[in-house]
């Protein structure tokens, strides 16, 4: 008995040694798993013009790195409410991407976007890793 959990212990304490040696710093699990974040904004367009030509202009270079899914194209209602005149869906490789991006260009979307639109709606989700 004394000598089985002689070789249990040393299978324990080798089995921590080797494992440590593999183990992955939190911040680097949390880069390579993150993630991608989707951002949807919804807006009812009452200048055209003001928000293409101001509005979109001064957003455009502030808006980090995002692959447009959907640019106000047309909808389709299905439950609920149907969604305002400008809808669009943006991918961000992460939550922090995003927000990022958000945080950029955020006087432009509290100061300009309502000049321009009315009923916004901005918000992210995460999705799902595969």
């Amino acid at each position: 008995m004394k000598r089985s959990i002689s070789i249990a212990a040393v299978a324990f304490v080798c089995g921590a040694v080797a494992g440590a040696g593999i183990v992955t710093p939190a911040h680097q699990l949390k880069a390579a798993g993150s993630p991608p974040a989707y951002v949807v904004y919804e807006a009812n367009v009452t200048d055209q013009d003001g928000y293409k030509n101001v509005f979109l202009k001064s957003l455009q270079s502030k808006l980090g790195d995002v692959k447009f899914l959907a640019r106000g194209g047309k909808t389709q209602q299905f439950i609920g409410s149907a969604p305002e005149n400008r809808v669009v869906i943006g991918q961000y490789k992460d939550m922090d991407a995003a927000v990022a991006s958000y945080q950029a260009g955020k006087s432009d979307f509290e100061t300009l976007a309502p000049k321009y639109a009315s009923g916004i709606r901005f918000y992210a989700v995460e999705g799902v890793t595969e």
